[in-house]
């Protein structure tokens, strides 16, 4: 009766915590390899939706940032890439790419410690330094900005609103 029409979709409730854990050792995979990935997530929608594919296709494959770290180590990085499953040769080709542009670019990093690197000492921290943060001016000068040389609205600055670069009011004819 509605017994025999319910279990054709019902689970087991130590079955359904086994897929909870898998998709979380996806997603735990997948996080871990954010470094590798994380410029391209700003190039917009297209480009974002074709790299958390294939980041998660490489999650799917036993893959994750500590493991394709190894096998940079072992040269065996490209081999284990090629047997990854991705449907469009279009994708992988990226995949391959990026992953091995990836490693590259961090062993020449420690071949040569002096070259800037995004992680490294020689960049700048955020909020630190003019203009960045609460460092630079802002708000706390009456809202008057490094761009207009410090002048605001009260300091007579012109060219701004309703006035042409002479400072009056536009004429309209009728």
């Amino acid at each position: 009766l509605i017994a025999d029409k319910v279990s054709a979709y019902a689970t087991s409730v130590p079955s359904e915590e086994a897929k909870v854990r898998h998709l979380e050792a996806l997603q735990k995979a997948q996080y871990s390899m954010r470094p590798i990935f994380v410029e391209f997530f700003r190039d917009g929608y297209k480009m974002r939706t074709r790299m958390v594919g294939i980041r998660r296709c490489l999650a799917e494959h036993g893959l994750d940032y500590a493991k394709l770290t190894d096998l940079a180590k072992q040269d065996k990085l490209i081999a284990e890439l090629e047997k990854v499953s991705i449907e469009d040769p279009d994708n992988k080709t990226l995949m391959v790419n990026t992953v091995k542009d990836h490693f590259k670019e961090k062993s020449s990093a420690k071949k040569n410690p002096s070259s800037p690197t995004v992680n490294g000492a020689s960049e700048h921290v955020a909020g630190e330094g003019k203009g960045q943060g609460d460092g630079g001016k802002g708000q706390e000068d009456g809202g008057k900005s490094q761009e207009d040389g410090g002048k605001g609205k009260e300091d007579g600055d012109k060219g701004r609103g309703n006035q042409n670069a002479n400072g009056d009011a536009p004429q309209v004819n009728n």
